[in-house]
This record gives structure tokens, C-alpha cells and sequence, in this order.
């Protein structure tokens, strides 16, 4: 085993990078030159045998903040990809990079605490009037989305792929994936107004209508490949996050507060446990 610092490993790992996915090699580099600067001098044997690495994981980025979720994970990954490299090319032994890959599975993802003030303040506007420039349609669209996000908590890709069939009757719970989550009374009441204005939407289209619950309340035009969707047709839960960017930047011009909330707010607010058996 042959002894170099953490400085030496990582250039050793990113050096032998080239047939690697260019997003992955790329994000690996962000990652490994963010723990070299940080542990570059170390020795890598007792960084990757102590509590230097998983320490590292958590530390804070190079602008001050706390790293997110995603950061860390990332972080993890490539660490753990180095690690394996390193047994490999003899820079560490066995024994010690089973003490570094224990590090980097348990702290892998730390839970991420999200002032909800913002989201609640969201939940409280939403029960008022229609902000101006933003159409009925969208707004009581909106309101629906909203209210679902803080009632389930469910991740964007869950409730942007909802069908009207995974509506209970009297829109009591929505199942997202499998599980099915109780709704509120505003929520019912928001999803009845949403079902009633997509019954209008959808009747623009020639055909059967969609089953997806979330359909286009304006057209719009793929920008790369130049495909109209038509008013009525499927919304997918990237246009729905973009389509509540663009009502809290409307919201905004009547409550500053407002501009940090962000969907992510919005689930935090779920209750504990959020799911119906």
C-alpha cells in the first residue's frame, strides 16, 4: 500500500475519469476538488479511516452554506467511487475502506429543514383573490396544486402524474404512487373548483378527453422540436412547477414575503404520518 496525502488520490481518481459520462465526470470533479481543498494535506489512510470524510460530507460549502441534500449525496457518490478506486490501485486497504464506505452510507442524506412560514403565507393568499395577469383557469389550478402539495407531501413527479381516477369520491383522498393520502376541506374544495374549470378545458380538445387531473389551462410550444400542446392536454409536473413560479412571482408584487417560498416549502408543510393506510 503505498502512502499518499487526499490531495494525491483525488488527482489520481480524476485522472482516470475518461470513460466516464461527461455529467458524471463532471460532478465528481466538483465533488473530489471540493474534499481536496478541504483535506488535501491529510493523509489519505487515517482521512478515510477516521471521521475526516464523513465530517467533510456535511461541511459547509465553499460560498459559507450549509450544503443540501442533493450536495451531499453527490458528495457521498463520488467519495465512494474513489474509495473503490483506491483499493484497487493500492492506495488503501481493505479493512480501512470498509470503515470510509460505512462513513459515507450513514450521514448520506441529512434531513433538510425548511422554514415554512413562507408556505403557509402562500396557503393563506391562495384562499384570497385572483392575482392580476394570471388567468382564472391557472389560478384555480393553482390553488388545487397547492393545497394537494401540503396535504400529501408528495414528491412533484407523484403529483404531476395524478389521473381522475386516483381521486377518491368527493375528492376525500388522492393516491399518488400507491399510497393514498387524506385531503382537507379546502383541499376538497379547491380540487371540486379545478375539476369543474378542467371539465371546460377539455372540452376544447377534439376526442376523448385525457385522464391525467392536471391538463394545459394556455398552449404552449415545445421550444426544441416546435410541437403545439393544445389547451386541455396533459400537464407534466415540470409545467406545473413552472406554472407555480409564475403565480407566486405574481403574488409577489402584493407580498415580498412571499418570493422565497418555493414547492419544496409548500410539502414541508405535510402532516406526519401524511398517508391513509
Amino acid at each position: 500500500m503505498v502512502d499518499v496525502t487526499v490531495g494525491q488520490a483525488v488527482g489520481r481518481y480524476l485522472g482516470a475519469l475518461g470513460d466516464r459520462h461527461p455529467s458524471t465526470a463532471r460532478a465528481y470533479r466538483w465533488a473530489l476538488r471540493d474534499l481536496a481543498d478541504t483535506l488535501g494535506d491529510e493523509a489519505f489512510g487515517a482521512v478515510t479511516g477516521g471521521d475526516g470524510l464523513g465530517l467533510w460530507l456535511t461541511s459547509p460549502t465553499g460560498s459559507g452554506r450549509e450544503p443540501s441534500a442533493a450536495s451531499v449525496r453527490q458528495r457521498a457518490t463520488a467519495a465512494r467511487g474513489l474509495v473503490r478506486f483506491a483499493v484497487e490501485a493500492r492506495l488503501l486497504d481493505p479493512a480501512t475502506a470498509d470503515v470510509a464506505q460505512g462513513a459515507l452510507r450513514r450521514p448520506a442524506t441529512p434531513p433538510v429543514l425548511r422554514d415554512t412560514a413562507p408556505a403557509r403565507l402562500l396557503l393563506a393568499r391562495a384562499a384570497g383573490r385572483r392575482p392580476h395577469g394570471v388567468s382564472w383557469h391557472v389560478w384555480v389550478r393553482f390553488r388545487a396544486h397547492v393545497l394537494a402539495l401540503a396535504d400529501t407531501g408528495a414528491p412533484e413527479r407523484d403529483l404531476g402524474s395524478a389521473r381522475l381516477a386516483d381521486l377518491g369520491e368527493d375528492q376525500v383522498s388522492l393516491t399518488l404512487a400507491g399510497t393514498r393520502y387524506a385531503l382537507g376541506e379546502p383541499t376538497r374544495h379547491a380540487m371540486a373548483a379545478w375539476l369543474a374549470s378542467r371539465r371546460d378545458l377539455v372540452a376544447t380538445l377534439q376526442g376523448s378527453p385525457p385522464p391525467q387531473l392536471w391538463v394545459r389551462a394556455h398552449p404552449s410550444v415545445h421550444p426544441r422540436t416546435g410541437v403545439v400542446a393544445a389547451v386541455g392536454m396533459p400537464i407534466t409536473g415540470r409545467g406545473l412547477r413552472k406554472a407555480f413560479q409564475d403565480v407566486v412571482a405574481a403574488l409577489v408584487d402584493d407580498d415580498a414575503r412571499l418570493r422565497s417560498c418555493t414547492v419544496a416549502h409548500v410539502r414541508a408543510l405535510a402532516p406526519e404520518p401524511a398517508a391513509l393506510p
